[in-house]
């Protein structure tokens, strides 16, 4: 194979492969930002649940809430969460689970 084709080869293949790593990239990219907006739509029902009963005299939370916390932690995590949903979870993982 003469240089001239190698060179037709080469700049071939890098012609097809560019678009390729292209679309990768920005497939990346659409994978992260729906994962931060996932990971951002559990920490705030996480807060939500946790401000709407933190304010009474005796925390308590009902059992299908409490189900719900576990589940929305769960998915947190997996995701990447950081410390800060731990301690408001760490605090409800203690309220009274209430039927």
């Amino acid at each position: 194979m003469s240089n001239l084709a190698l060179a037709a080869a080469v700049a071939g293949y890098i012609c097809a492969f560019v678009p390729i790593v292209v679309f990768l990239r920005k497939l990346g990219a659409s994978i992260r930002a729906e994962k931060d907006g996932l990971q951002c739509l559990l920490r705030s029902r996480i807060r939500e649940i946790y401000y709407k009963h933190c304010d009474e005299e005796c925390c308590t939370i009902r059992e299908y809430e409490r189900q719900d916390l576990d589940d929305l932690y769960a998915g947190y995590k997996t995701l990447g969460g950081n410390h800060f949903v731990d301690d408001l979870y760490e605090k409800m993982r203690n309220w009274k689970v209430v039927t």
